[in-house]
Parts: structure tokens; C-alpha cells; sequence
């Protein structure tokens, strides 16, 4: 098994791409942390691992992103639990759909307080963690990183955000054997895509990716599998598109 014995927190994964995450890591014999702010989705998350990997180490946290002592704490438990943390993925985030003229101050605030301040604050107590043994840190970026989307101006800026923060902190950390890199899905049909992007807008992107349909999230597992191995082990600082072709 590719991760065997790894040790990883996944952020927002009580759900979609981050549940998928979750699966596809203890499927290679990982032990992971899952963590997400709706404690009866969290329940919900840990329940359906454990009906299809029975014997799965897993620990379910409360945490929001945005709080640094829920993320201090979410590390903390972890350490005590497994003993060493070796991968974080950064997959928490909100992407509300509002137009620019009528986005208010706190709601601009808020996507960003959680999709780029909240994995600048869980990759600085990763560190800790990390810096004598080494690690890998995966963020989620999106295809809007580069291509943009309208209505979307927090959800875009963090995005684009985060793929400078993956390649700064990865020529930082690199001292520490700690490799920081970016998956940029496409459309993706998760619950939080359909709960802001209406159907002709989904059919449009459709329609202008080369293959022709948005990504289930057990397509994007794959990468995230190996950026976490030790197959990726002279991979850092990378951001890589799996948007079937969406941007190129």
C-alpha cells in the first residue's frame, strides 16, 4: 500500500472531495484525521469510512479552520492519538456565488478568514510537527486560481492566493524535507458546486472541457495519493491541473 503507516489530517472532509480524500488514503493504509465544522456530517463522514474499511484508524475532530485553537487542537489530538503527523491536505473551503456590488465586507472576509488564512494557520502548526522527521502538505486550489469565474471574486482571490502561498512555503520548508504542493480541480460535482453555480453554468464548462463532463470526486484521489507517497518525494512547489483539460 502506497501510504502505509502515514499519518495525515484532511481539512473539510465530512464531505465531498475531502470525504473521497479520506477513503482513498486509509484504502492505502493510512491513518488519518478527519475534521469539519457540522459535527453531525463529521459523525455522518466517519460512520460511512467505517462501513467500508472496517478496520480503519481514523479520528473525526470538530474544527473550523479559521479558529487558531481548533486547529491547535486538532493537531494536538492527532499527535497523541498516532504519534507523528506526516501529511496535512488542505482541502477546507466555502464558495459563495454573489455579485461583486453586492458582496458585503465580512462576507468577502469570511471566504477568505477560511480558504487561505485557514491553511496559512494549518500549514504554520503543521510545521511543528513536521520540521524533524519532514512531510508533505497538499492544498486544494481550484482551475478559478488562473481562469477566474464571475459572482466568485473571494472565492477566486483565495484561490489564486493560495497557489503563491504553495510555492513560497514550499521554497521555504524544503530545508525541513517538507514538500508543499496544489491540486487545481476543474468542476467538480460536489454539493458545493451545485449549491452555487446553476445548471447552464455547470453545462457551459462542461461543454469547454476537451473531456466533456465535470469530475466526480474519486477522479482527483489518484494525485492526491501520490503527492502524499514517497513517489512525490522529489515533488514540490508544483501546482497541477485536474480539470479535465479545462485550462491549458
Amino acid at each position: 500500500m502506497r501510504l502505509n503507516d502515514k499519518v495525515a489530517i484532511i481539512t473539510g472532509s465530512n464531505s465531498g472531495i475531502g470525504l473521497e480524500i479520506a477513503k482513498s488514503f486509509i484504502k492505502e493504509g493510512a491513518r488519518v484525521t478527519i475534521c469539519g465544522t457540522n459535527e453531525e456530517k463529521l459523525e455522518s463522514a466517519k460512520e460511512d469510512i467505517m462501513s467500508n474499511f472496517t478496520d480503519a484508524n481514523i479520528l473525526a475532530i470538530k474544527a473550523d479552520v479559521s479558529n487558531t485553537n481548533d486547529i491547535e487542537n486538532l493537531f494536538k489530538e492527532t499527535y497523541n492519538k498516532f504519534g507523528k503527523i506526516d501529511c496535512l491536505v488542505n482541502n477546507a473551503g466555502i464558495a459563495p456565488s454573489k455579485p461583486l456590488e453586492e458582496t458585503s465586507d465580512d462576507e468577502f472576509l469570511k471566504v477568505i478568514n477560511i480558504n487561505l488564512i485557514g491553511t496559512f494557520k494549518c500549514t504554520r502548526e503543521a510545521v511543528k510537527y513536521m520540521k524533524d522527521k519532514g512531510g508533505c502538505i497538499i492544498n486544494t486550489s481550484s482551475f478559478v486560481s488562473l481562469y477566474g469565474a464571475q459572482n466568485q471574486a473571494g472565492y477566486s482571490a483565495s484561490k489564486s492566493a493560495i497557489n503563491g502561498l504553495t510555492k513560497s512555503n514550499a521554497k521555504e520548508l524544503g530545508k525541513y524535507n517538507i514538500r508543499v504542493n496544489a491540486v487545481a480541480p476543474g468542476v467538480v460535482m460536489t454539493d458545493m458546486v451545485k449549491d452555487n453555480c446553476n445548471p447552464e453554468t455547470i453545462n457551459r464548462l462542461n461543454m469547454m472541457t476537451p473531456l466533456g463532463r465535470g469530475a466526480e470526486p474519486h477522479d482527483l484521489v489518484g494525485l492526491y495519493i501520490y503527492l502524499a507517497s514517497d513517489e512525490a518525494k522529489f515533488t514540490t512547489g508544483t501546482i497541477i491541473n485536474v480539470d479535465g483539460g479545462l485550462v491549458m
